[in-house]
Protein backbone atom coordinates (compact mmCIF):
# COMPACT_ATOMS: atom_id res chain seq x y z
CA UNK A 1 0.00 0.00 0.00
CA UNK A 2 1.47 3.39 -1.14
CA UNK A 3 0.76 6.02 1.80
CA UNK A 4 1.75 9.53 1.15
CA UNK A 5 0.34 11.68 3.84
CA UNK A 6 1.61 14.72 3.12
CA UNK A 7 -0.73 14.92 -0.24
CA UNK A 8 -3.33 17.58 0.60
CA UNK A 9 -5.95 18.69 -1.47
CA UNK A 10 -6.28 22.34 0.05
CA UNK A 11 -2.53 22.91 0.73
CA UNK A 12 -1.75 26.28 -0.49
CA UNK A 13 0.74 25.07 -2.66
CA UNK A 14 -2.24 22.68 -4.32
CA UNK A 15 -4.23 25.49 -4.63
CA UNK A 16 -1.69 28.08 -6.13
CA UNK A 17 0.41 25.66 -8.30
CA UNK A 18 -1.29 22.62 -8.56
CA UNK A 19 0.66 21.57 -11.04
CA UNK A 20 3.69 22.13 -9.04
CA UNK A 21 2.45 20.54 -6.44
CA UNK A 22 1.28 16.99 -7.55
CA UNK A 23 4.25 16.55 -9.77
CA UNK A 24 6.56 15.72 -6.31
CA UNK A 25 4.23 12.98 -6.11
CA UNK A 26 4.84 11.29 -9.91
CA UNK A 27 7.49 8.94 -8.73
CA UNK A 28 5.29 7.43 -5.68
CA UNK A 29 2.99 5.56 -8.48
CA UNK A 30 -0.17 6.72 -9.98
CA UNK A 31 -2.90 5.86 -6.96
CA UNK A 32 -1.90 7.15 -3.72
CA UNK A 33 -3.80 7.19 -0.23
CA UNK A 34 -3.76 10.40 1.30
CA UNK A 35 -4.30 10.27 5.46
CA UNK A 36 -5.46 13.52 5.37
CA UNK A 37 -8.66 13.27 3.48
CA UNK A 38 -9.10 9.21 4.05
CA UNK A 39 -9.05 8.87 0.37
CA UNK A 40 -7.53 7.55 -2.58
CA UNK A 41 -5.75 9.91 -5.04
CA UNK A 42 -5.74 8.22 -8.64
CA UNK A 43 -3.16 10.93 -10.81
CA UNK A 44 -2.47 8.59 -13.42
CA UNK A 45 -4.16 9.19 -16.94
CA UNK A 46 -4.60 5.49 -18.06
CA UNK A 47 -5.66 4.57 -14.05
CA UNK A 48 -7.84 7.39 -14.44
CA UNK A 49 -9.17 6.12 -17.72
CA UNK A 50 -10.47 3.13 -16.07
CA UNK A 51 -11.26 4.88 -13.06
CA UNK A 52 -14.40 6.51 -14.94
CA UNK A 53 -15.71 3.59 -16.41
CA UNK A 54 -15.43 1.38 -13.50
CA UNK A 55 -19.00 0.39 -11.96
CA UNK A 56 -17.00 -0.64 -8.59
CA UNK A 57 -16.19 3.23 -8.00
CA UNK A 58 -19.81 4.95 -7.76
CA UNK A 59 -20.84 8.51 -7.96
CA UNK A 60 -24.31 8.33 -6.32
CA UNK A 61 -24.18 9.95 -2.97
CA UNK A 62 -26.87 12.46 -2.19
CA UNK A 63 -28.74 10.03 0.18
CA UNK A 64 -25.87 9.25 2.42
CA UNK A 65 -25.30 13.21 2.61
CA UNK A 66 -29.07 14.05 3.13
CA UNK A 67 -29.50 11.35 5.68
CA UNK A 68 -26.30 12.67 8.09
CA UNK A 69 -27.88 16.31 8.13
CA UNK A 70 -30.12 17.24 10.86
CA UNK A 71 -31.84 20.15 12.84
CA UNK A 72 -31.51 23.87 11.39
CA UNK A 73 -29.01 22.85 8.77
CA UNK A 74 -31.48 19.90 6.94
CA UNK A 75 -34.13 22.57 6.73
CA UNK A 76 -31.62 25.00 5.37
CA UNK A 77 -29.98 22.45 2.86
CA UNK A 78 -33.91 21.27 1.47
CA UNK A 79 -34.18 22.96 -1.58
CA UNK A 80 -30.65 22.49 -2.19
CA UNK A 81 -30.12 18.63 -1.52
CA UNK A 82 -33.65 18.39 -3.65
CA UNK A 83 -31.83 20.32 -6.50
CA UNK A 84 -28.51 18.07 -6.79
CA UNK A 85 -30.59 15.23 -6.18
CA UNK A 86 -31.32 15.74 -9.55
CA UNK A 87 -28.04 15.88 -10.66
CA UNK A 88 -27.23 13.04 -13.44
CA UNK A 89 -23.56 13.10 -12.14
CA UNK A 90 -24.58 11.90 -8.80
CA UNK A 91 -25.97 8.93 -10.00
CA UNK A 92 -25.23 5.64 -12.04
CA UNK A 93 -27.36 3.61 -14.40
CA UNK A 94 -29.98 2.89 -14.62
CA UNK A 95 -31.05 6.42 -13.03
CA UNK A 96 -28.32 8.22 -14.45
CA UNK A 97 -29.45 7.17 -18.07
CA UNK A 98 -32.93 8.05 -17.10
CA UNK A 99 -31.76 11.67 -16.16
CA UNK A 100 -29.22 12.03 -18.81
CA UNK A 101 -31.26 11.21 -21.25
CA UNK A 102 -34.10 14.28 -21.57
CA UNK A 103 -31.28 16.59 -21.77
CA UNK A 104 -28.80 14.91 -23.72
CA UNK A 105 -32.01 15.14 -26.16
CA UNK A 106 -32.52 18.36 -25.91
CA UNK A 107 -28.77 19.37 -25.28
CA UNK A 108 -27.59 18.67 -29.10
CA UNK A 109 -24.59 19.77 -31.26
CA UNK A 110 -27.51 21.24 -33.60
CA UNK A 111 -28.55 23.96 -30.29
CA UNK A 112 -25.01 24.36 -29.47
CA UNK A 113 -23.80 25.32 -33.11
CA UNK A 114 -27.12 27.81 -33.26
CA UNK A 115 -25.64 29.94 -30.81
CA UNK A 116 -22.11 30.45 -32.53
CA UNK A 117 -23.09 33.81 -33.72
CA UNK A 118 -24.52 35.15 -30.61
CA UNK A 119 -21.98 33.90 -27.95
CA UNK A 120 -19.32 35.36 -30.87
CA UNK A 121 -21.10 38.94 -30.40
CA UNK A 122 -21.39 38.39 -26.20
CA UNK A 123 -17.92 38.29 -26.63
CA UNK A 124 -17.41 41.08 -28.57
CA UNK A 125 -19.84 43.36 -25.99
CA UNK A 126 -17.93 42.37 -23.11
CA UNK A 127 -14.45 43.33 -24.98
CA UNK A 128 -16.12 46.92 -25.87
CA UNK A 129 -17.07 47.49 -22.19
CA UNK A 130 -13.50 46.33 -21.47
CA UNK A 131 -11.64 48.72 -24.21
CA UNK A 132 -13.29 51.43 -22.11
CA UNK A 133 -10.93 51.36 -19.67
CA UNK A 134 -6.50 49.89 -19.57
CA UNK A 135 -6.99 47.53 -16.33
CA UNK A 136 -9.38 45.10 -14.27
CA UNK A 137 -10.09 42.10 -13.40
CA UNK A 138 -10.48 39.56 -15.65
CA UNK A 139 -13.08 37.44 -13.25
CA UNK A 140 -15.36 40.52 -13.24
CA UNK A 141 -15.22 42.40 -16.66
CA UNK A 142 -14.97 38.79 -18.62
CA UNK A 143 -15.56 35.30 -17.53
CA UNK A 144 -17.92 35.53 -14.76
CA UNK A 145 -20.78 36.91 -16.98
CA UNK A 146 -19.91 35.73 -20.46
CA UNK A 147 -20.74 31.78 -19.60
CA UNK A 148 -23.90 33.61 -17.49
CA UNK A 149 -25.01 34.84 -20.81
CA UNK A 150 -24.36 32.23 -22.93
CA UNK A 151 -26.58 29.75 -20.49
CA UNK A 152 -29.78 32.65 -20.26
CA UNK A 153 -29.49 32.46 -24.01
CA UNK A 154 -29.36 28.46 -24.19
CA UNK A 155 -32.05 29.16 -21.66
CA UNK A 156 -34.54 31.50 -23.55
CA UNK A 157 -34.23 33.63 -19.99
CA UNK A 158 -35.34 37.33 -21.18
CA UNK A 159 -32.44 39.89 -21.70
CA UNK A 160 -33.76 42.17 -18.65
CA UNK A 161 -33.82 39.03 -16.11
CA UNK A 162 -30.89 37.85 -16.64
CA UNK A 163 -28.39 39.84 -13.74
CA UNK A 164 -29.31 37.45 -11.39
CA UNK A 165 -27.75 34.09 -13.08
CA UNK A 166 -24.06 34.86 -12.43
CA UNK A 167 -24.85 35.52 -8.35
CA UNK A 168 -26.83 32.67 -8.06
CA UNK A 169 -24.41 30.10 -9.48
CA UNK A 170 -22.03 31.72 -6.88
CA UNK A 171 -24.05 30.97 -4.17
CA UNK A 172 -24.97 27.64 -5.39
CA UNK A 173 -21.44 27.15 -5.09
CA UNK A 174 -21.44 27.45 -1.47
CA UNK A 175 -23.12 24.03 -1.16
CA UNK A 176 -21.99 22.03 -4.32
CA UNK A 177 -17.98 22.81 -2.77
CA UNK A 178 -18.92 22.58 0.99
CA UNK A 179 -18.02 25.90 2.47
CA UNK A 180 -19.83 25.12 6.05
CA UNK A 181 -17.06 26.62 7.78
CA UNK A 182 -18.93 30.04 6.55
CA UNK A 183 -20.92 31.70 9.17
CA UNK A 184 -23.61 32.56 6.48
CA UNK A 185 -23.84 29.04 5.11
CA UNK A 186 -26.77 28.25 6.08
CA UNK A 187 -28.48 31.26 4.93
CA UNK A 188 -27.29 31.23 1.74
CA UNK A 189 -27.68 27.33 0.94
CA UNK A 190 -31.92 28.79 1.90
CA UNK A 191 -31.83 31.58 -0.62
CA UNK A 192 -29.56 29.79 -3.29
CA UNK A 193 -32.57 27.17 -3.54
CA UNK A 194 -35.30 28.93 -3.37
CA UNK A 195 -34.14 31.71 -5.78
CA UNK A 196 -33.72 29.39 -8.16
CA UNK A 197 -37.83 28.28 -8.09
CA UNK A 198 -38.33 31.37 -7.88
CA UNK A 199 -36.72 32.78 -11.09
CA UNK A 200 -37.19 29.53 -12.73
CA UNK A 201 -40.79 28.79 -12.36
CA UNK A 202 -42.11 31.91 -14.66
CA UNK A 203 -40.31 30.38 -16.96
CA UNK A 204 -41.63 26.87 -16.81
CA UNK A 205 -45.09 28.22 -17.09
CA UNK A 206 -44.40 30.88 -20.34
CA UNK A 207 -42.78 28.22 -22.54
CA UNK A 208 -45.54 25.10 -21.18
CA UNK A 209 -48.14 27.38 -23.05
CA UNK A 210 -45.95 29.20 -25.51
CA UNK A 211 -42.58 26.98 -26.43
CA UNK A 212 -40.24 28.28 -28.17
CA UNK A 213 -36.49 27.28 -29.84
CA UNK A 214 -34.56 26.80 -26.54
CA UNK A 215 -33.66 24.29 -24.31
CA UNK A 216 -36.59 25.06 -21.63
CA UNK A 217 -39.28 24.38 -24.21
CA UNK A 218 -37.37 21.40 -24.95
CA UNK A 219 -37.15 20.02 -22.31
CA UNK A 220 -40.54 21.30 -20.91
CA UNK A 221 -42.21 19.09 -23.80
CA UNK A 222 -40.68 15.57 -22.27
CA UNK A 223 -42.32 16.10 -18.79
CA UNK A 224 -45.15 13.88 -19.90
CA UNK A 225 -42.97 11.16 -21.53
CA UNK A 226 -42.25 7.74 -19.87
CA UNK A 227 -38.66 8.86 -18.72
CA UNK A 228 -39.81 12.54 -18.54
CA UNK A 229 -38.19 14.16 -15.64
CA UNK A 230 -40.50 15.08 -12.99
CA UNK A 231 -40.73 19.04 -11.83
CA UNK A 232 -38.14 18.95 -9.01
CA UNK A 233 -35.74 16.67 -11.20
CA UNK A 234 -36.37 19.02 -13.87
CA UNK A 235 -35.11 22.29 -11.73
CA UNK A 236 -32.67 19.82 -10.35
CA UNK A 237 -31.19 19.67 -14.40
CA UNK A 238 -31.43 23.50 -14.57
CA UNK A 239 -29.72 23.99 -11.41
CA UNK A 240 -26.96 21.79 -13.49
CA UNK A 241 -26.65 23.19 -16.20
CA UNK A 242 -26.83 26.72 -14.61
CA UNK A 243 -24.05 26.08 -12.12
CA UNK A 244 -21.58 23.86 -14.48
CA UNK A 245 -22.31 25.76 -18.03
CA UNK A 246 -21.57 28.94 -15.71
CA UNK A 247 -18.96 28.23 -13.47
CA UNK A 248 -16.41 25.57 -14.86
CA UNK A 249 -16.57 27.66 -17.92
CA UNK A 250 -15.77 30.53 -15.89
CA UNK A 251 -12.75 28.25 -14.63
CA UNK A 252 -11.64 27.31 -18.05
CA UNK A 253 -11.68 31.01 -19.77
CA UNK A 254 -9.36 32.63 -16.19
CA UNK A 255 -6.87 29.92 -16.07
CA UNK A 256 -6.57 29.20 -20.12
CA UNK A 257 -5.75 33.47 -19.98
CA UNK A 258 -3.33 33.24 -17.21
CA UNK A 259 -1.32 30.36 -18.90
CA UNK A 260 -1.05 32.54 -22.23
CA UNK A 261 -0.33 35.91 -20.69
CA UNK A 262 2.58 33.13 -19.03
CA UNK A 263 3.37 32.12 -21.73
CA UNK A 264 4.33 35.16 -24.02
CA UNK A 265 5.73 33.00 -27.32
CA UNK A 266 2.76 30.89 -27.28
CA UNK A 267 0.41 33.61 -27.48
CA UNK A 268 1.67 35.30 -29.94
CA UNK A 269 0.80 31.84 -32.27
CA UNK A 270 -2.08 31.53 -30.56
CA UNK A 271 -3.67 34.42 -31.83
CA UNK A 272 -2.84 34.21 -35.74
CA UNK A 273 -4.46 30.39 -35.42
CA UNK A 274 -7.92 29.63 -36.83
CA UNK A 275 -10.39 27.07 -38.50
CA UNK A 276 -9.18 23.34 -37.20
CA UNK A 277 -5.31 24.87 -36.05
CA UNK A 278 -7.41 27.22 -33.57
CA UNK A 279 -9.82 23.96 -32.09
CA UNK A 280 -6.43 22.25 -31.91
CA UNK A 281 -4.88 24.83 -29.82
CA UNK A 282 -8.20 25.39 -27.41
CA UNK A 283 -7.97 21.25 -27.17
CA UNK A 284 -4.52 22.01 -25.86
CA UNK A 285 -5.72 24.94 -23.00
CA UNK A 286 -8.39 22.12 -22.03
CA UNK A 287 -5.74 19.44 -21.17
CA UNK A 288 -3.23 22.35 -19.61
CA UNK A 289 -5.58 23.82 -17.67
CA UNK A 290 -8.84 21.50 -16.54
CA UNK A 291 -10.95 23.41 -14.67
CA UNK A 292 -11.74 20.63 -12.74
CA UNK A 293 -9.19 19.27 -10.23
CA UNK A 294 -10.94 16.14 -8.84
CA UNK A 295 -14.01 14.32 -8.80
CA UNK A 296 -14.97 11.98 -5.91
CA UNK A 297 -16.00 8.47 -6.24
CA UNK A 298 -16.79 5.98 -3.83
CA UNK A 299 -15.77 2.29 -3.97
CA UNK A 300 -19.20 0.18 -3.90
CA UNK A 301 -16.51 -3.38 -4.31
CA UNK A 302 -13.08 -3.75 -3.02
CA UNK A 303 -10.94 -3.84 -5.87
CA UNK A 304 -7.09 -4.02 -6.35
CA UNK A 305 -5.67 -1.64 -9.32
CA UNK A 306 -1.68 -0.63 -9.72
CA UNK A 307 -0.92 -2.82 -6.62
CA UNK A 308 -3.08 -0.68 -4.11
CA UNK A 309 -6.60 -2.48 -2.50
CA UNK A 310 -9.36 -0.50 -2.57
CA UNK A 311 -12.09 -1.11 0.09
CA UNK A 312 -15.92 -1.13 0.23
CA UNK A 313 -16.77 2.45 1.28
CA UNK A 314 -13.58 4.12 0.97
CA UNK A 315 -13.51 7.46 -1.27
CA UNK A 316 -11.63 7.87 -4.52
CA UNK A 317 -10.33 11.63 -5.56
CA UNK A 318 -9.74 11.12 -9.76
CA UNK A 319 -7.18 13.80 -10.28
CA UNK A 320 -7.71 15.08 -13.79
CA UNK A 321 -5.21 18.15 -13.54
CA UNK A 322 -2.44 15.38 -12.67
CA UNK A 323 -3.94 13.06 -15.21
CA UNK A 324 -3.32 15.51 -17.78
CA UNK A 325 -0.03 15.74 -17.04
CA UNK A 326 1.02 12.70 -17.31
CA UNK A 327 4.52 12.08 -18.99
CA UNK A 328 3.58 8.63 -19.49
CA UNK A 329 1.25 9.83 -22.12
CA UNK A 330 1.90 13.33 -23.28
CA UNK A 331 5.82 14.48 -24.35
CA UNK A 332 6.59 17.51 -22.66
CA UNK A 333 3.44 17.24 -20.56
CA UNK A 334 4.28 20.73 -18.63
CA UNK A 335 4.71 22.98 -21.96
CA UNK A 336 2.17 23.81 -24.20
CA UNK A 337 2.03 22.69 -27.22
CA UNK A 338 -0.31 24.49 -29.59
CA UNK A 339 -0.69 21.52 -32.15
CA UNK A 340 -0.50 18.72 -29.94
CA UNK A 341 -2.32 16.00 -31.31
CA UNK A 342 -3.10 13.68 -30.46
CA UNK A 343 -4.52 15.15 -27.50
CA UNK A 344 -6.30 12.93 -24.81
CA UNK A 345 -7.31 14.48 -22.52
CA UNK A 346 -9.82 13.95 -19.80
CA UNK A 347 -10.74 17.12 -18.80
CA UNK A 348 -14.80 16.40 -20.11
CA UNK A 349 -14.55 12.58 -18.09
CA UNK A 350 -15.10 9.47 -20.07
CA UNK A 351 -17.64 7.08 -19.93
CA UNK A 352 -21.29 7.88 -19.71
CA UNK A 353 -20.47 10.80 -17.31
CA UNK A 354 -18.32 12.61 -20.19
CA UNK A 355 -19.41 16.37 -20.23
CA UNK A 356 -22.75 17.14 -21.36
CA UNK A 357 -21.94 20.73 -22.13
CA UNK A 358 -18.53 19.76 -23.82
CA UNK A 359 -19.20 21.27 -27.05
CA UNK A 360 -20.71 24.84 -25.53
CA UNK A 361 -17.78 25.13 -23.59
CA UNK A 362 -15.36 24.56 -26.56
CA UNK A 363 -17.33 26.99 -28.34
CA UNK A 364 -17.03 29.89 -25.41
CA UNK A 365 -13.32 28.67 -25.43
CA UNK A 366 -12.83 29.16 -29.12
CA UNK A 367 -14.59 32.24 -29.43
CA UNK A 368 -12.99 34.19 -26.11
CA UNK A 369 -10.06 33.34 -25.64
CA UNK A 370 -9.29 34.18 -29.74
CA UNK A 371 -10.87 37.60 -29.45
CA UNK A 372 -9.12 38.41 -26.31
CA UNK A 373 -5.98 38.49 -27.20
CA UNK A 374 -6.31 40.00 -30.54
CA UNK A 375 -8.42 42.86 -29.19
CA UNK A 376 -6.43 43.43 -26.48
CA UNK A 377 -2.37 42.46 -27.86
CA UNK A 378 -0.55 43.96 -25.07
CA UNK A 379 -2.72 41.60 -22.51
CA UNK A 380 -0.76 41.30 -19.35
CA UNK A 381 -0.71 39.99 -15.65
CA UNK A 382 -0.81 42.89 -13.75
CA UNK A 383 -0.26 41.18 -10.46
CA UNK A 384 -0.66 37.60 -9.12
CA UNK A 385 -4.28 35.69 -9.45
CA UNK A 386 -6.33 34.68 -6.67
CA UNK A 387 -7.49 31.11 -6.55
CA UNK A 388 -10.42 29.43 -4.82
CA UNK A 389 -9.57 27.33 -2.40
CA UNK A 390 -11.66 24.34 -3.10
CA UNK A 391 -10.80 20.37 -3.49
CA UNK A 392 -12.35 19.92 -7.00
CA UNK A 393 -11.92 22.91 -8.69
CA UNK A 394 -9.23 24.96 -10.41
CA UNK A 395 -10.81 28.38 -10.33
CA UNK A 396 -9.52 31.92 -10.20
CA UNK A 397 -11.25 34.30 -7.28
CA UNK A 398 -9.40 37.23 -9.69
CA UNK A 399 -6.72 37.88 -12.35
CA UNK A 400 -5.38 41.43 -12.56
CA UNK A 401 -4.55 42.61 -15.95
CA UNK A 402 -3.80 45.79 -18.22
CA UNK A 403 -3.82 46.25 -21.73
Amino acid sequence: MNVMVEIDLLDPRAIDDPHGYFRQFRDGGPIQWSDRHRAWIVMGHPELNAAFRDPRLSTERMSGFRERLSGPRAEALSMAIDLLDGWMLFHEPPEHTRLRGPLARSFTPRSVNALEDRVQQIVDDLLDKMAATSDGDLVELLTHPLPAAVIAELFGVPIDERDWLANWSEKFGVVVFGAVGRDDYDEVAREAGAELEGRLQPLFDRYRSEPEDNLLSLLLAEENEVDGLTQIELLGACSLLLFAGHDTTASLLGSATVALCRNPDVRRTFTTLEGDDLDTAVEELLRFEAPAKAMMRTVVEDNEDSGVEMRTGQSVFLNILAANRDDRVFDSPDDIVLDRDPNPHLTFGFGHHFCLGAALARLEAKATLSSLFQRFPNLQLDGDPAWRPTISDRSPKSVPLQW
